[in-house]
C-alpha cells in the first residue's frame, strides 16, 4: 500500500509541466492541524465533526505598495468544518478562504468527499474537492510612474473560476502519509481585455507526519510538508518540517523550519471535555530575505470538535403525573 502511494506522489509532482508564471497560495505554519486545506481525502479523518478558523498575517509591516499602513503584508483567514460519515465509509468537508498580499486578492469556497476504506493497520482514502476560485487585483494600489494615463486600469477586478483538486490520505492511530494537488484544471485568468491570460499554478502536496510515544504523558510528533509547483518547479518550491511535543494529551509546544523563509515556534493547548476545544499559536521569525521582509509572521488557530450524537433509542421515562 505504502509503494502505492509513492508511486502515486511520484505522478502528481511530473504530470504537469511549467508553462507559465507561478500563483502565490497561502501557507501555513500549523500545516499538521490544518489536513482538510491540502488534501481533500482527509475530509473525515479525525472520527470526529470539527469546526476550526485559521488567522494568518505574513510578514507583518512589509510595505511595497498599498497605502503605507501595512496593507501589502500577507493577511489570511481560513473557516473549514469536516465530519466523517461512517455508515457510507465517507467523509466530507467544505472551507471558505480568503487571501490578501498588497493588491492581489485570493478567495475560494472548497467542498471536499473523501470516500474511506479500512485496511488491516489504517484507513486509506481517495478524495476530491471542486468550487470556486476567486482571483483579483485592486489597481488603486498601485503606484504607477505615470498618474493619469488612460489605459492603466482602476478599481477592483474580480472573476471566480470553478476549481477542482484530488488527493490520497493514509493514516493510522501512529502515523499519516497524503499527497494530493490543487488546481487541477488550471483555470486562466485575464484582467484587462485583449492582454495576457494568467493561468493558476497546479500545486502537488506531500504531508505525512509520525506519532512518537516517548512515556506516560509525553508523544512526539515530527512531519513534514512539501509544496511543489508545477510552474516553477523546485526553485519555485518549499518544504517545511516540524517537531512537536504534547504533555498529558493537553499542552503541545514545537519547533519548526521553512527551507528559505523562517524558523516556526508553536505553542497550543486543548481545553473542555475530550479536549474538544484546541487553541494554537505560531511565530515564524523570517531568516531570509530580511531587507525587503518583516522578521516575523503570526498564525491563530481556533477549532472546536462537536459532540458525537447519541445513536441510542432514548428509553421512555413513565410517571404517574404524565401517565395518562
Amino acid at each position: 500500500m505504502i509503494r502505492t502511494l509513492y508511486v502515486f506522489a511520484f505522478l502528481l509532482l511530473t504530470i504537469v509541466a511549467p508553462t507559465a508564471f507561478a500563483q502565490q497560495d497561502p501557507q501555513f505554519s500549523l500545516y499538521m492541524y490544518n489536513p482538510l486545506y491540502y488534501n481533500p481525502a482527509a475530509a473525515g479523518s479525525e472520527g470526529v465533526s470539527r469546526l476550526q478558523l485559521t488567522h494568518r498575517t505574513q510578514y507583518l509591516g512589509y510595505q511595497t505598495a498599498g497605502t503605507g499602513d501595512g496593507s501589502a503584508a500577507q493577511s489570511t483567514q481560513m473557516i473549514s468544518f469536516n465530519m466523517p460519515l461512517a455508515k457510507i465509509k465517507s467523509g466530507i468537508g467544505i472551507y471558505a478562504l480568503n487571501d490578501k498580499y498588497g493588491p492581489s486578492i485570493n478567495q475560494a469556497v472548497q467542498i471536499s468527499y473523501a470516500y474511506r476504506m479500512t485496511l488491516k493497520n489504517g484507513t486509506l482514502s481517495l478524495g476530491v474537492q471542486g468550487g470556486m476560485f476567486n482571483r483579483g487585483y485592486d489597481f488603486d494600489q498601485f503606484r504607477p510612474s505615470d498618474p493619469g494615463d488612460p489605459l492603466l486600469t482602476t478599481g477592483r477586478i474580480n472573476q471566480f473560476k470553478p476549481d477542482i483538486g484530488a488527493g490520497v490520505y493514509y493514516n493510522t492511530t501512529d502515523y499519516w502519509l497524503g499527497v494530493s494537488m490543487t488546481h487541477l484544471n488550471k483555470a486562466n485568468y485575464s484582467y484587462i481585455a485583449d492582454r495576457t491570460t494568467e493561468p493558476s499554478d497546479s500545486k502537488a502536496y506531500l504531508t505525512a507526519g509520525y506519532r512518537l510515544g516517548m512515556g506516560y504523558n509525553i508523544d512526539l510528533q515530527p512531519s513534514i510538508l512539501v509544496q511543489y509547483s508545477t510552474v516553477a518547479g523546485f526553485p519555485g518550491s518549499n518544504v517545511a518540517l516540524n517537531l512537536l511535543g504534547t504533555y498529558d494529551n493537553r499542552f503541545w509546544a514545537g519547533v519548526g523550519y521553512r527551507f528559505k523563509d523562517a524558523l516556526m515556534a508553536t505553542v497550543g493547548i486543548n481545553l473542555m471535555r475530550n479536549n474538544a476545544l484546541r487553541i494554537g499559536y505560531s511565530l515564524d521569525v523570517v531568516t531570509s530575505g530580511t531587507q525587503i521582509k518583516s522578521a516575523t509572521s503570526h498564525e491563530l488557530l481556533f477549532s472546536y470538535a462537536l459532540p458525537a450524537p447519541d445513536v441510542r433509542k432514548k428509553p421512555i421515562i413513565r410517571t404517574p403525573r404524565f401517565r395518562y
